[in-house]
């Protein structure tokens, strides 16, 4: 087959997708085909700043262990699996009940003069009573 220009080419990847899966699948990885072609195109991605994602991707999957999983680390630092998430638990992420009180957090954020720091973020990452992340605990759901 002939590719006409970079438009046909995701037109071609998405016909191949209709041959077999579920529809939940085709679904989702006719939505991934799309939005993968359509922010390449929007940020002109060069070969070598594709090599230099593909590298991190496969060092990252070289570094998967049953009790560690960077590539689902990564996944938290673009904050995608507490998208995730949220979209499929309301207000918490919390998907098996933990033993124990519900930790609250407040905080401020302050420079070293103490002065308020505008737009700082924190991220808190905490273990269960058994000093474990749910990837390490099976006991614990995903």
């Amino acid at each position: 087959m002939i590719i006409h220009d970079e438009h046909h080419l995701t037109a071609v990847v998405l016909a191949e997708t209709e041959r077999d899966g579920t529809l939940r699948v085709k679904e989702i990885i006719q939505a991934l085909v799309r939005h993968l072609h359509d922010f390449a195109r929007e940020v002109r991605l060069a070969d070598e700043e594709c090599d230099t994602a593909f590298g991190i991707v496969t060092r990252l999957g070289r570094l998967i262990t049953p009790s560690d999983n960077e590539v689902r680390l990564m996944a938290g630092s673009l904050s995608l699996s507490t998208l995730v998430a949220l979209m499929n638990n309301g207000e918490s992420i919390v998907r098996s009940q933990p033993e124990g009180p519900p930790l609250f957090f407040t905080g401020r954020i302050v420079n070293t003069d103490g002065n308020a720091v505008a737009g700082a973020e924190v991220d808190v990452w905490h273990a269960s009573l058994a000093g474990l992340y749910e990837n390490q605990d099976p006991e614990q759901a995903e």
